[in-house]
């Protein structure tokens, strides 16, 4: 990235996590060319000051949650443009300019969509798979991952069947967690040394 990024103060997952994304989608978007990639790495590099936005073309920063709304409205307008949400309405509704939705790809629309929904806490679940780390950045244990288990399901019976069970899973995500963290830190390397 040739910019340093800001975190939009409205958005709801943490710093990690979209640091997290951005470079996965990156990653993702220059080896596969995968247009939802790129659409997540565009309304990423938008929201963080490093372009315009992806859909809209608008150029004002910093991006707020009205914006992020209105492009997250204009991607699924940009995907589905036989049925497009009624973007004026919204416009005024948030109290931004009516922008009229570019002609890209539905699937780079998508990926817009789908970050900026995630952004926004609309959805929980980010566009890709990220690793699980504390809020420091640091790799989360499997240990901390047994006790969170544990903690979302306090009503269920915890016998050691269901602790072996809990403890491999929490295993398998950490072992998915340093391969993540890896292929971030390779196509950092990448962009490093050019």
């Amino acid at each position: 990235m040739s910019w340093t990024p800001v975190d939009p103060p409205w958005a709801v997952p943490t710093r990690v996590q979209i640091s997290d994304l951005h470079w996965l989608a990156y990653a993702e978007a220059s080896e596969t060319d995968s247009p939802r990639a790129a659409g997540v790495v565009a309304a990423l590099a938008w929201v963080r000051g490093g372009q315009d936005a992806p859909v809209t073309a608008r150029p004002e920063q910093p991006v707020t949650s009205a914006l992020a709304q209105y492009e997250m409205w204009a991607a699924s307008a940009s995907a589905n443009p036989d049925a497009p949400p009624p973007l004026r309405t919204l416009s005024e509704e948030l109290g931004v300019a009516y922008r009229r939705p570019l002609r890209i790809p539905a699937d780079e629309a998508d990926g817009v969509r789908i970050t900026l929904s995630w952004l926004l806490g609309r959805t929980r679940r980010p566009p890709m798979p990220l690793p699980e780390r504390r809020p420091d950045g640091q790799l989360v244990a499997v240990q901390e991952l047994v006790e969170s288990a544990m903690a979302a399901a306090p009503h269920k019976i915890w016998g050691p069947e269901e602790r072996h069970a809990a403890r491999a899973e929490a295993r398998a995500a950490v072992e998915r967690s340093r391969r993540l963290i890896d292929k971030i830190a390779a196509v950092q390397e990448r962009l490093r040394t050019g």
